[in-house]
């Protein structure tokens, strides 16, 4: 039950600041007393955050972590690490790309546990017949 919490926990978080992050960044693209002069490069670069900040909200209510992993990379490491110490209110969507990870670790840590890998059927298999792990057949 509590695993299942921590992943809730995540995907809100997930969805919620890629869908802050998208209304940030289409705010300083549409509005005109928004402080910023986005033209050309720049205006396009905004555009690809909004994207990537839609997709982190459907990587986070769908539960891909990896995804949100990717999304958090392509759009922290180019323009949120530049804007995560800015003055300007579009600052925070810099500081919300944090998020990401934030949210794709409790996802991760609150999926399903697998039982164990292939690699370690020989040890079980030793255990189950009444033998020590390291103990050799004869």
């Amino acid at each position: 039950m509590g695993r299942r919490i921590v992943a809730y926990a995540g995907r809100v978080l997930g969805a919620v600041s890629g869908a802050l992050v998208a209304v940030l960044w289409m705010l300083g693209l549409w509005l005109p007393d928004s402080g910023m002069a986005l033209t050309g490069i720049n205006f396009v670069v905004g555009l690809l955050m909004t994207l990537l900040a839609l997709f982190a909200v459907i990587a986070a209510v769908r539960g891909h972590t990896a995804a949100l992993v990717v999304v958090f990379v392509a759009s922290f490491f180019p323009v949120g690490l530049a804007l995560l110490g800015a003055d300007h209110w579009l600052g925070w969507a810099g500081r919300l790309n944090v998020c990401y990870l934030v949210a794709a670790a409790l996802m991760w840590l609150g999926g399903p546990r697998r039982r164990g890998s292939a690699g370690d059927a020989p040890a079980r298999r030793s255990i189950a017949e009444g033998r020590g792990p390291f103990e050799t057949e004869e």
